[in-house]
């Protein structure tokens, strides 16, 4: 049994008087305060933290140290903290040894000055830049008044993170894309590739999305919602456009919670960000090549192993290659209610870059091949933005009508039409089209029907 833990918490239920060690030296002493780096100045903090970390090194390996966060390994740390104290002769009021056990984790196995950033549910962006962090929240990117104390503080802090991954970041691999432990995706680069030392942006995503998290926003509206709601019931193929930091990931995740429970659903990513609220998910997550080159698991691998899988449904996080050839053919054959986001700048802009990525895959296609398979394989395409002062929302909504030929017969386009369109003006979602080719499906399927047509 560790008695210096059972001392320090019965003092601090005010079971027994605190341990000498625990308490403040009588002159600086006062209640309330529970600052520790007050109490022990910077120099006394710089000598702790270097007996713990020295003691971290020599009890806990390399494994231990990637499960930080598991609750076991956090209350030995905890205990070698204060058997620390105790050697060393560091005396802190009872009610500030939580904070300076929380400091010396962040420090030495947390995320150091970031730790608490991956704790604030409105902070959706954090970006190391050298020593600098910056920091997106409520749809505003701000600097913050931390700052790493060098570069190289800042590396250790990033490797940390990449410790429990398995992704390396060196000289030979300057450059790493990786999952954190809750989810966030992070694009780290070192020198030379970064200018400054250091340069890591974390995406966070918000676990408190949800429709009605939505429509409070003023992202979308009732009536837009429950037509998307349709669109899913009703296995329609949707693609999901904007730019990058839109919020497709989050409209994904919002549209999958209306798939129905009794069916199966993969996803496939390249690094696994959506977190889908269903039963029946099965994930699939690419893997880049390792130093030597070899060992790549590509998103069109994986696209190909889920069709072998059979779901009901598959969804592609983000299209960016080749792989969007496989998914229009899990589209088109048996897998309705499928979707995928992708990168553009509006709906029909969404067109031209699936033909670009399916001209990758090396399959020698005609443009008006490849045009008809979109135009047979895609329903509905949403397109979302974020304005300016960091608002993201849908701004308009189409349905694929089918090809557009020339003259000649070939297939020069796909022909589109505009269902809803937000209005500036008025702050709304407007139904805008005169006819809908699918309003019987939505009728009968996803118990729809439209209200805007005679």
């Amino acid at each position: 049994m560790d008695l210096t833990l059972v001392s320090a918490l019965a003092a601090r239920d005010g079971l027994i008087q605190p341990l000498p060690f625990l308490q403040r030296r009588a002159e600086k002493s006062s209640a309330t305060d529970t600052s520790s780096l007050a109490d022990i100045g910077q120099e006394e903090y710089a000598r702790l933290k270097n007996h713990v970390q020295e003691v971290v090194r020599q009890q806990m390996n390399l494994e231990e140290v990637a499960r930080s966060r598991d609750p076991v390994i956090r209350n030995r740390f905890k205990s070698i903290v204060l058997r620390a104290m105790r050697d060393l002769d560091v005396r802190v009021a009872s009610l500030a040894v939580p904070a300076l056990v929380q400091r010396l984790f962040d420090d030495i196995l947390g995320y150091g000055i970031l730790e608490k950033f991956f704790f604030d549910p409105e902070v959706t962006e954090i970006i190391v830049n050298g020593t600098r962090v910056q920091i997106m929240k409520r749809g505003r990117r701000v600097f913050v008044q931390e700052r790493f104390e060098s570069v190289e503080q800042a590396r250790q802090v990033v490797e940390r993170m990449l410790a429990p991954t398995g992704r390396r970041l060196d000289l030979a691999n300057p450059r790493v894309s990786a999952r954190l432990f809750d989810g966030s995706r992070m694009m780290a680069h070192i020198a030379p590739c970064a200018v400054d030392g250091v340069l890591a942006t974390i995406r966070r995503f918000r676990q408190d999305i949800t429709p009605e998290m939505l429509l409070k926003n003023r992202s979308i509206s009732r009536e837009v919602l429950d037509f998307m709601r349709a669109c899913i019931l009703a296995r329609l193929n949707m693609v999901i456009a904007g730019g990058t930091g839109s919020g497709k990931t989050t409209f994904v995740n919002v549209l999958a919670s209306f798939i129905p429970h009794d069916e199966s659903v993969v996803t496939v990513e390249d690094t696994a960000e959506l977190q889908l609220q269903h039963p029946d998910v099965r994930r699939l997550e690419g893997r880049p090549p390792n130093i030597e080159g070899k060992g790549e698991i590509t998103l069109r691998d994986l696209v190909k192993d889920a069709l072998r899988m059979f779901p009901d449904r598959i969804i592609v996080g983000e299209c960016r290659g080749e792989e969007a050839f496989d998914m229009l053919q899990a589209m088109n054959t048996g897998h309705p209610g499928s979707m995928t986001t992708i990168h553009a700048n509006s709906a029909r802009h969404a067109i031209n870059r699936l033909v670009n990525m399916v001209q990758t895959a090396g399959m020698e296609l005609p443009r008006d091949a490849i045009l008809d398979q979109i135009a047979d394989a895609v329903d509905i395409i949403v397109f979302i933005l974020r304005e300016k002062s960091g608002r993201r929302r849908l701004d308009h909504v189409v349905e694929v009508v089918g090809p557009e030929r020339g003259a000649d017969g070939i297939i020069r386009d796909v022909k589109l039409n505009v269902l809803w369109q937000y209005n500036p003006k008025t702050d709304s979602f407007e139904w805008v089209a005169k006819e809908f080719k699918r309003a019987e499906i939505l009728a009968e399927k996803g118990g729809w029907r439209c209200p805007y047509l005679s």
